[in-house]
C-alpha cells in the first residue's frame, strides 16, 4: 500500500460528502461572508410499517441576522411515491440563531416496502444573495422500518470483521458511542478509519430496516491514493444481497456489512467489508 497517502481533513472545506457540523465560522461580523448548507447532503426517511415516519433537516448559517431568514424548499421527485413524503413549504433560521430546522414526515400508505428510494430537496439559488454555500440540496431516502424494541445507543466496541486490507487496518477495537441521529431509527458513531493514514474522525451513520442494518450513506474516510490524484476511499452501503440482519430485541452486539473502498482508488476494490459493535 506505497501508494496511500496521509490526508488530514480541512474543517472550513464543506464540499464533501462529510456531514457539515454547525460549526459558528464567522459569529456576529456582518461583514463576513455568509456560508449557508445543509448538514448533510444525505438524509433517511424512515416509516414504520403500517404507520408513519419523520426526519428532521438541519440548515445551518455561519453568521447571525437581526430578523428570521425565510428560504423556500423545492422538491425534485426522484424514485420515492410522492403520497410517502410531506415537505414544509420553507426552512427558517430564526432571528440570533445560526441554525434553522424542518420536519419531513412520511406515510406507508402500503407504498413504502424495504427497497430504498428517494427524493431531493433544494434551496432555490434565487434565495441567495452573495452567500457562500455548501449544501444547497440533499437526498432524502425513503423505505420501511419495524420498531426497535432495545435502545441501541451507548458505549460500544467497534471492531473490523473483514476488509480488503490487513495494513491499513479500517480501524483499531475502539470505544465508541452509539447516539440517536436525525431520526429514531438511525445512530450515529465518531470514528477515526485507516489510522496512521489519517488523521482525524468521520462520522458513521447506521440504518435500521425491518430486518437489516445498513451505512446511512457513504463515508469519507479521508485516505487517497497517490496515482489517482484526489480520488478517495470511501465506505458505503452494503448490496441488498448483502446487508447485515440484527435483532431487534437485542443490542448487545450490531454486525454490519458494507462496500469497502467503492471509488475503486488505487484500483483495489470495491471489497464486502464488516464490522461489528460490542456493547460495553
Amino acid at each position: 500500500m506505497k501508494n496511500l497517502l496521509k490526508i488530514f481533513c480541512l474543517a472550513a472545506i464543506v464540499a464533501s460528502c462529510d456531514d457539515v457540523e454547525p460549526t459558528v465560522f464567522n459569529g456576529e461580523d456582518p461583514s463576513n461572508v455568509t456560508l449557508l448548507s445543509f448538514s448533510s447532503d444525505v438524509y433517511s426517511l424512515p416509516v414504520e410499517r403500517d404507520a408513519n415516519g419523520a426526519t428532521t433537516i438541519t440548515f445551518t448559517s455561519s453568521t447571525l441576522s437581526n430578523s428570521d431568514r425565510v428560504y423556500n424548499i423545492e422538491v425534485i421527485a426522484g424514485t420515492a411515491n410522492a403520497a410517502t413524503y410531506n415537505v414544509p413549504a420553507t426552512l427558517t433560521i430564526p432571528a440570533g440563531e445560526y441554525v434553522g430546522t424542518m420536519s419531513i414526515t412520511g406515510q406507508d400508505n402500503n407504498l413504502v416496502d424495504e427497497e430504498i428510494k428517494d427524493f431531493t430537496i433544494k434551496i432555490p439559488d434565487t434565495n441567495f444573495n452573495g452567500e457562500s454555500l455548501g449544501f444547497s440540496e440533499a437526498q432524502v431516502r425513503v423505505y420501511e422500518v419495524c420498531p426497535l424494541l432495545s435502545e441501541f445507543t451507548g458505549s460500544y466496541t467497534a471492531s473490523a470483521v473483514e476488509s480488503m486490507f490487513t495494513d491499513p487496518v479500517i480501524f483499531d477495537d475502539s470505544n465508541v458511542t452509539l447516539s440517536v441521529g436525525d431520526n429514531d431509527y438511525e445512530r450515529v458513531f465518531d470514528i477515526n478509519p485507516y489510522p496512521g493514514y489519517v488523521g482525524s474522525s468521520r462520522t458513521v451513520r447506521l440504518n435500521f430496516q425491518c430486518d437489516y442494518v445498513n451505512l446511512g450513506g457513504v463515508v469519507q474516510t479521508g485516505l487517497r491514493c497517490n496515482d489517482d490524484g484526489d480520488l478517495q476511499f470511501t465506505w458505503g452501503p452494503a448490496d441488498t444481497d448483502n446487508r447485515a440482519p440484527y435483532n431487534t430485541e437485542d443490542d448487545s452486539t450490531i454486525n454490519v456489512n458494507f462496500l469497502e473502498n467503492t471509488t475503486n482508488a488505487c484500483g483495489y476494490g470495491p471489497n464486502q467489508s464488516s464490522f461489528m459493535l460490542t456493547k460495553n
